[in-house]
């Protein structure tokens, strides 16, 4: 990654904490959004990302914010969460092959579904570049997971 990448990238968890320090109505905003793109026309991404205006990069990290706590540990990897909650492979891949932004909100479907723990910092990089390898690594994560976890979540 270039300097410029670098300079350009939002700290994730710093908006995590402003997400969760917003009033309820304004959260409650961010929550209701059908897709990412319908964020333009919600007061609450304005706030979240002042004096920006703010790209599909954005809209692609608020999407997913009110659906993922912040850890302030290592948590476990999203593809041993995925597995962990029983996610079945079919879904995964669905996710996977999906086309934007269709695949966006099939994962966020997931991450409702599974309320993960995450490492904004790591997670927040993922959303806001969001490229086929990343769909590609979520995949791949769950599958290794499912061999670190042979019974598919079942203790």
């Amino acid at each position: 990654m270039s300097k410029n990448n670098r300079k350009e990238l939002p700290d994730f968890v710093m908006l995590r904490q402003r997400y969760n320090n917003m009033p309820p109505g304004q959260r409650a905003e961010l929550r209701r959004v059908g897709e990412p793109d319908d964020l333009s026309f919600t007061p609450a991404l304005y706030r979240l990302f002042p004096g920006a205006r703010p790209d599909d990069r954005h809209r692609r990290v608020a999407f997913f914010l009110p659906w993922c706590e912040q850890s302030k540990g290592s948590p476990p990897g999203l593809g041993k969460q995925l597995v962990d909650k029983r996610i079945s492979e079919a879904r995964v891949l669905q996710v996977a092959r999906a086309r934007p932004p269709v695949d966006l909100v099939q994962f966020r479907r997931l991450v409702i579904h599974v309320e993960p723990v995450v490492d904004w910092e790591k997670f927040g990089r993922l959303l806001w570049f969001w490229e086929p390898q990343d769909k590609r690594k979520i995949v791949e994560d769950f599958y290794i997971a499912q061999f670190d976890n042979p019974n598919g979540g079942k203790k």
